[in-house]
């Protein structure tokens, strides 16, 4: 049963504005050109085109391993030079920093608190697993993850509010 995304409790000033995606069809094509073939899931641009780059009131999570996470906000696709907001959270930025420590198959799409990223992991053929990517215990072509949660559906019915 997938969670309805209104009650994620998103903060209204946190949001970006609405999602083109011209630009992520375009970050796509870039991807197709570097040999990763990599498709956005369409439940996670549906929840982009109501929600893009906003910072939910349920934001906390676990991984199988039983780790918290926060999340520090979803990642976006506007384009740092000529929008306002928060370009350091592109998902094209974020990506071009860390790419040399994913692999072919990992794509991040919220920012964590502590330097982590959540990520699609594309490994698999059907819908991109959620997994956590680990900074500090990742290498140059070597990266360690924690999963989540099956799909994005899945993991958005993960999400709750920090304890006070």
């Amino acid at each position: 049963m997938q969670q309805d995304i209104d009650d994620l409790g998103y903060n209204p000033s946190s949001l970006l504005g609405p999602l083109d995606v011209r630009r992520v069809e375009k970050f796509q094509q870039y991807l197709h050109d570097c040999d990763q073939p990599i498709v956005f899931d369409p439940s996670y641009l549906r929840h982009l085109a109501k929600f893009h780059g906003g910072v939910p009131k349920k934001r906390c999570f676990k991984t199988v391993k039983g780790n918290e996470h926060v999340i520090e906000r979803f990642l976006n696709f506007i384009d740092k030079q000529t929008d306002e907001g928060e370009g350091w959270y592109n998902v094209g930025v974020t990506w071009t920093l860390i790419e040399d420590r994913l692999n072919d198959y990992l794509m991040p799409f919220a920012a964590l608190f502590g330097g982590e990223c959540l990520c699609f992991d594309y490994e698999k053929d059907d819908r991109p697993q959620i997994v956590v990517w680990l900074h500090a215990d990742s290498r140059q072509d070597r990266p360690v993850t924690e999963y989540v949660a099956a799909n994005f559906d899945e993991f958005l019915t993960k999400l709750y509010e920090p304890s006070p």
